[in-house]
């Protein structure tokens, strides 16, 4: 990436989509191509279907196994973030294909046990 900045104490670095880096670039230079699109996780993930996308979310909570159930959602909103979001009814609907798979249990207190394996 390109340095956008410098301040006292070094160098600005910003997070940003290809679109804005594109405006920013025209209206820095005035006017240059379009970069080039590159595919990421993150660009790909909301246009899967439920089964593609459960999958994804079940590699991603392996790792990072949160212990409750609000942590179970907030991992998978942060996961679909830069993609536009999720609807919470997707997330539910994720969470139970998940339950149902035996990827994990979710117990009424909110406790997440996850399965060996």
């Amino acid at each position: 990436m390109k340095k956008i900045g410098t301040t006292t104490t070094g160098s600005v670095i910003v997070e940003m989509t290809t679109q804005e880096y594109d405006a920013l670039q025209q209206l820095q230079v005035g006017g240059s191509a379009p970069s080039a699109k590159v595919a990421t996780d993150h660009e790909v993930a909301p246009r899967m279907n439920h089964s593609e996308r459960s999958s994804y979310v079940a590699d991603r909570l392996k790792k990072l196994s949160p212990k409750k159930k609000d942590g179970v959602i907030r991992s998978i909103e942060a996961m679909f973030q830069f993609g536009g979001g999720i609807d919470s009814s997707e997330v539910e609907k994720v969470i139970a294909t998940l339950q149902k798979q035996k990827f994990f249990s979710i117990a009424p207190d909110g406790r997440v046990t996850y399965t060996k394996g």
